[in-house]
């Protein structure tokens, strides 16, 4: 049991994910990040599966089906003139999570989410 005054730590792997994302980020600047609609029926790119288990590759379709929610949010990532980096389809569930996770590696602010991606 760990103490409430405790901030939860990540794992070896969610470090490690954190540390090549952030090396990604650098290799190509800056990254802009835009908050785009989906369409009706697209799904959750996100899964329920502790961080080990994911970025490790123990994530399967059998271990895990995904998320059943339906994503409301396409979160794109840019990086000065280079194609659009990474896509990620969110649902409303999912999108504190992946900021939180991500706002880290690319050096922003965890409070100060874009504009759009969680809604009060």
């Amino acid at each position: 049991m760990t103490a409430s005054y405790r901030k939860p730590r990540l794992s070896p792997a969610a470090l490690a994910h954190l540390d090549q994302t952030a090396a990604a980020a650098r290799q190509h600047g800056r990254p802009l990040i835009r908050i785009d609609n989906v369409p009706a029926g697209t799904a959750c790119c996100w899964c329920d599966c502790p961080d080990d288990d994911a970025i490790l590759g123990r994530h399967t379709d059998k271990a895990c089906a995904g998320c059943p929610e339906p994503a409301t949010a396409a979160v794109s990532l840019f990086a000065g003139a280079q194609p659009t980096l990474v896509l990620y389809t969110l649902c409303d569930r999912h999108r504190r999570p992946w900021w939180s996770l991500h706002a880290a590696a690319f050096g922003f602010p965890v409070l100060q989410p874009p504009p759009g991606l969680i809604t009060a």
